[in-house]
């Protein structure tokens, strides 16, 4: 009989693995006033959306408590077809509608924006990404220049240009690569299905696989697990469509679709192993706020858990980026039991522990190249405590 209560609780526990994964889960609506074509990033585990059009109001959400708080606004004034990016611990926005090419760094811990060196023309609809310590971005509507931003020196370096004149395209970051896919190009503003690679050691552009599913304008991306995400966009029609790149087999693989409807100008960002996405335009018309969470099927999902798990570890890893080692320093407080679990980007596991010091050091020499998550995981206790979990990424240079 204890056989078979095991049998049927493993079997259970498969089901259960099997149906959280590739679905999306609703989340509270955004509630700030420009829900079309706004700046999105996440830093740690919160993520901010902002701007859009005609607002520049500024929100932080919280996926533990789904909950959405008012921020300060981002300096400049209204700007839709921003940038947002985050580095290390801080957010920055620019450039956008109209004439814009300013650029800010938002402090979440002060709540406060600083002006920093501005991009070297106004554009709007631009790309952007962010690998390691430093941000990439360029093009825009009519332009193909291409940069990378150094926020300790506070200084643009010009790259090698994109491929041709680019705006309104998704992006996202697998390991020390960034991407570019879809979006218009100029002159002449074909609209297109292209995926291009950009390789930040070689300042080179390499094109992979096109986009399947139909040329678009103004679809949105992110990572998750080592794996790219684009999703949306259109220019009559709209798609709700989402598309998952394995960057090592150059292969473009159709997931769940997104809910809500057919849209574009939407905004996206990625805390630990879930996507999040949301807002802009229904059918390229109509405005909404509805706000999804994305949870994938990669092998770095980690199957049962619970969606609405707090996210309640507080902890730092320093230095970030890294060389020869990362400090966790996480209070042990009355949370002594803890487990860290480190998988790379691909989602292997490379190591686990017990958390055994309040400042944890831990060797990465031997880590190769690339991003690296951080999950630490309260252990359950006789009094029923645990479950609790908070994942963070560093990068290994």
């Amino acid at each position: 009989m204890k056989k078979l209560f095991t049998l049927l609780s493993l079997s259970f526990s498969l089901s259960l693995s099997l149906i959280k994964a590739d679905y999306w889960t609703q989340k509270a609506s955004y509630p700030g006033l420009g829900q079309e074509v706004p700046v999105s990033f996440a830093i740690g585990n919160k993520g901010y959306i902002g701007c859009g059009t005609s607002a520049d109001d500024f929100w932080e959400y919280n996926p533990g408590t789904n909950v959405w708080t008012q921020k300060a606004s981002v300096p400049g004034g209204i700007r839709r077809g921003g940038i947002g990016i985050s580095i290390n611990d801080k957010g920055y926005a620019g450039t956008g509608q109209s004439g814009l090419s300013d650029f800010y760094e938002y402090n979440p811990v002060a709540n406060n924006w600083i002006v920093r060196a501005s991009m070297a023309a106004a554009r709007t609809f631009a790309e952007a990404f962010s690998i390691g310590n430093k941000g990439y971005a360029g093009g825009g509507n009519n332009l193909d220049d291409f940069w990378e931003f150094d926020p300790a020196l506070n200084v643009w370096t010009q790259k090698s240009n994109l491929p041709f004149g680019w705006g309104h395209a998704a992006a996202f970051v697998i390991g020390d690569k960034g991407y570019i896919s879809t979006g218009i190009q100029f002159p002449g503003t074909i609209i297109m299905d292209q995926t291009w690679q950009y390789d930040t050691t070689a300042n080179l552009w390499t094109q992979c696989a096109s986009l399947p599913g139909g040329t678009r304008t103004d679809a949105r991306g992110f990572e998750i697990c080592g794996k790219g995400y684009v999703m949306t966009g259109g220019e009559s029609p709209c798609y709700q469509d989402l598309w998952q790149y394995n960057a090592t087999l150059d292969q473009w693989i159709q997931k769940a679709n997104v809910p809500g409807g057919p849209r574009d100008d939407g905004a996206s960002f990625t805390i630990g192993t879930k996507g999040y996405f949301g807002l802009g335009q229904l059918n390229g018309s109509t405005n909404t706020n509805d706000f999804w969470e994305y949870t994938p099927d990669s092998v770095c999902a980690t199957g049962i858990e619970d969606a609405s798990t707090p996210l309640s570890i507080t902890f730092t890893i320093s230095p970030n980026p890294a060389k020869e080692f990362i400090v966790i320093s996480c209070p042990l407080g009355e949370k002594e039991n803890i487990e860290i679990i480190i998988t790379n980007a691909e989602g292997k596991k490379v190591y686990e522990s017990k958390l055994l010091t309040s400042d944890f050091r831990l060797p990465t020499s031997d880590f190769e190249k690339g991003i690296y998550f951080v999950e630490l995981i309260t252990i359950p206790t006789g009094e029923g405590r645990g479950g609790d979990k908070t994942i963070k990424k560093f990068v290994k240079e």
